[in-house]
Order: structure tokens, then C-alpha cells, then sequence
């Protein structure tokens, strides 16, 4: 009975355990757009820029507040263990009280630091608005991963659905193949032929399969959803005009289009800038610093611990500083050379990233004319192969063909019928791609 009733409870506990994995799971229903508004607010990776972004803004602020006072209060009780004694004359003098207590406030305003505040200032606002291009390219880099993660799913969808076609018609032939062998009208070799069609068509639908689940699993990870979630695309394997009035461009008008949108580029001529500022600082410690100050304290001294505030003298002073290092090892000279370096190492890497801006444009450019061409090849091809196909399969049932014909018919349709969807997955890939060389693939969705 006990026996009973533990496995009882064991199989209820697990029917829970799994139902309430399987209420965890959600359905998904995604169409391009929605990829779009996803990926732009749940990214981790654009969250994350997000928040540096944040953190910038409030280091300008900071920069800001080194113009302002600063105020320190200090509260001090001493407990003298042994007093100071002089000797005059014979004479012994206890010099002080056992207990001091003393409050004060000091107040400290640098009035001149070489300028270092407001090159601070000008170096965090270029360092802003550096990130802010930053900003805007991972917003773009997120949205092209995904849609492409999300064009995946789509040939994904349309290569399984070709697999599964091919293996129904191979295996239809099969079997057309096996009664013409038992009628005596087909050969031993064409049956053993179909039977190697059908067989060689089942390992391109297992991996259709598979690509389809990963291509699921990455744009999961992505949109930052849970990856036992289930996800349903709406949209189907078409061409899409994503360029619109961008179509007749030519190729020296996308590279100036890129000179000016390309956020990588701006937000290195932003750090260029920042960097230029860093040898102001540099010089800037040349300069001397000159400081004001004021204090105010009130100070008791007893022998006994018991202090009251009628036993505190009150103090107050103002001071004005100038510091002026003269010599420092040459440390000031190094660091201004440093700074120095640092500016030229800047000049080189903006003059890389143009260069490379200007590269990039050219590959996606000449990558969507050939996407263009393939597919107008690739479609015709497919139409060709499909009524091939048709033919074949009328003169074999009439006895005017082999059954080898068909074969190379079917598999001449198949590949044609990948290689067009795969066509029209590189021609809207290629479309997305010249747009993001260029800055400007937020015109997708604006």
C-alpha cells in the first residue's frame, strides 16, 4: 500500500512539474515589424550600451560640479595622554589641557586650475556625444542581426517545405518505380535508382529541420526571449523593396551617403576630439592653481571630558592659495607628449575607419547588383526545372521516357527551387546590408 501511494505521488508531482514547465512556455507570433520594435528595447547587448550612455551623461554632470564649493565638516575629540613639558629656570610648564574637542567647517573654491575644469567639461560632452553615435550604430547592428536571424527562419521554413516535397515525390516515385518492376515493365536498376533518390533526400530534410530550429533558437537570443519559446513567423520567403528611392543611387552617391550618417565614424571624430582637449589639460598643468579657502571652528580645551558649548572659542579665517610646482621630474612633459601621441593615434584610427567605411559600401553595393542578377537567373531556372519536371513525368507514364530522366528531373527542380529561395533570401539580406553601410537602415522603420 505504501508502495502504491509513493509512486502515486511521485507521478503527480512530476505531472505538475510539467505542466507548469509547459505553462512557462509561450507562442509567439512575429512578423517583420514586430522583430523590429522587439529588438530595439530588449537587446541585452543595446541595453547594455544604453545604460554606458547613462553613465556618460552623468560624468558630465560631474565634470560640471567641479566648478561648484566643497564644504567638509570635521569633528575632532583628543584625549592627551601625556602633555608637553617645558623647563625655564628651574621652573616645569605643562604646556595644553588633557581634553580638546573642536568642530569646524571648511569651505574650498578653486578659482583657477589652468583651465583643466572646462576642457574636462568640453572632453565629457564630445565623449556623449561620441557614445550617442555609438548608440545609434548598436541600434542598427541589433535590428540587421535580427532581421537577418529572422530572414533565416523564413528560408528556413521555405527549404523544409521544399525537403518535405522532395521526399513525397521521391518516395511517390518509388513507388510508381515498384509496381512498373512488378509489372515487368521497369528494370531492377531503375528500382534500385529510386530507391537511392528517396534515401538521398532524407538527410537534406533533417538538416532543414535542424537549420529551421536554430535559426529559431538565435533569433530567440537576440529579441531576448525565453528559448523554449515557441515562435510563429507571419511573413513569407518574398522579395522586399527595402531601398525604395534609394534604388537608383549610384555607387559615389552611397559613399557620400555613408560620409554622412555613419555613426562609427562620427562617434570616432567625436573621440578625436575629446582626445585634442586631453593636450589642453596637459598644458594646463603647467599653469599654476590658485585656490580660496575659509574656515570656521570652534575649539574647547578642559581637563575633564565634560565639555559644554560655552566652553568652545570660536575661530575664523580666510585664506588664498597659490601652488606652482617648478620642477616634477618631467612628468608634466611626458604627459603632455603622451597626449600628443594620443591625438595621432586617433587621426589613424578615424583615417582606418573611413577607409573601411568606404570599402564596406562597395562590397554591399556591388553584393546587391549581384543578388539582382542571380535572382532574375535563379527564378527563370526554377520556372524551366519545374515544367521539366512536369514533362517527365508524362512521357515516363506514357513509356516515352526513362525512369533516369525523371530522376534528374526531380533533382534538377529541387536544387533550382533552393537556390531561388536562398536568391531571394540574398536579395533581401543584400538590401539590408547597403543600407546599414550607410547609416541609414533606420529608414526601414521610420
Amino acid at each position: 500500500m505504501r508502495y502504491v501511494l509513493k509512486v502515486s505521488l511521485i507521478f503527480l508531482f512530476s505531472v505538475i512539474s510539467v505542466t507548469g514547465q509547459t505553462a512557462q512556455r509561450n507562442i509567439v507570433y512575429l512578423s517583420l515589424n514586430e522583430v523590429i520594435g522587439i529588438s530595439k528595447t530588449e537587446n541585452l547587448s543595446l541595453r547594455l550600451k544604453q545604460l554606458e550612455y547613462d553613465s556618460q551623461n552623468l560624468e558630465l554632470w560631474k565634470s560640471y560640479s567641479n566648478f561648484l564649493p566643497t564644504v567638509n565638516y570635521q569633528g575632532l575629540a583628543t584625549n592627551n595622554l601625556e602633555l608637553p613639558v617645558f623647563v625655564f629656570m628651574g621652573q616645569q610648564f605643562v604646556v595644553g589641557t588633557k581634553f580638546t574637542f573642536q568642530h569646524s567647517l571648511d569651505l574650498t573654491m578653486p578659482i583657477f586650475t589652468g583651465g583643466s575644469r572646462w576642457f574636462n567639461v568640453n572632453i565629457q560632452k564630445d565623449l556623449r556625444k561620441s557614445l550617442n553615435e555609438e548608440l545609434k550604430g548598436k541600434e542598427q547592428e541589433v535590428v540587421l542581426q535580427a532581421l537577418q536571424a529572422y530572414y533565416g527562419i523564413v528560408l528556413a521554413n521555405a527549404l523544409l517545405t521544399t525537403s518535405e516535397e522532395a521526399v513525397s515525390v521521391a518516395e511517390a516515385n518509388l513507388t510508381q518505380v515498384s509496381k512498373h518492376h512488378s509489372a515487368g515493365t521497369a528494370t531492377e536498376f531503375d528500382l534500385q535508382r529510386a530507391k537511392a533518390q528517396y534515401a538521398a533526400s532524407l538527410p537534406g530534410l533533417e538538416k532543414a529541420k535542424a537549420e529551421k530550429i536554430m535559426s529559431m533558437q538565435r533569433l530567440k537570443y537576440l529579441l531576448n526571449m525565453s528559448l523554449d519559446d515557441s515562435l510563429i513567423v507571419t511573413d513569407s520567403l518574398i522579395s522586399n523593396d527595402f531601398l525604395r528611392s534609394f534604388k537608383t543611387t549610384s555607387l559615389e552617391e552611397f559613399k557620400n551617403l555613408s560620409r554622412e550618417n555613419r555613426s562609427d565614424v562620427k562617434s570616432i571624430e567625436y573621440k578625436l576630439k575629446a582626445t585634442e582637449q586631453g593636450e589642453n589639460i596637459a598644458l594646463g598643468s603647467f599653469a599654476p592653481t590658485i585656490a580660496a579657502s575659509a574656515n570656521i571652528a570652534h575649539q574647547a580645551q578642559l581637563d575633564n571630558s565634560h565639555v559644554k558649548w560655552n566652553d568652545y572659542i570660536r575661530s575664523k579665517s580666510i585664506s588664498l592659495s597659490l601652488i606652482w610646482p617648478v620642477f616634477e621630474g618631467g612628468r608634466k612633459m611626458i604627459n603632455y607628449q603622451q597626449a600628443k601621441i594620443q591625438t595621432e593615434q586617433m587621426k589613424i584610427v578615424l583615417e582606418q575607419a573611413d577607409k573601411g567605411r568606404i570599402l564596406d559600401v562597395q562590397e554591399n553595393y556591388y553584393g546587391y547588383k549581384e543578388a539582382i542578377k542571380s535572382l532574375e537567373s535563379l527564378e527563370e531556372a526554377m520556372i524551366q526545372s519545374k515544367e521539366s519536371l512536369r514533362l517527365s513525368n508524362l512521357l515516363y507514364k506514357e513509356g516515352m521516357s526513362t525512369q533516369l530522366d525523371v530522376l534528374n528531373a526531380q533533382l534538377l527542380n529541387t536544387s533550382n527551387r533552393t537556390q531561388y529561395y536562398q536568391g531571394v533570401f540574398n536579395y533581401n539580406i543584400s538590401q539590408l546590408n547597403l543600407m546599414y553601410s550607410i547609416g541609414l537602415l533606420n529608414k526601414i522603420w521610420e
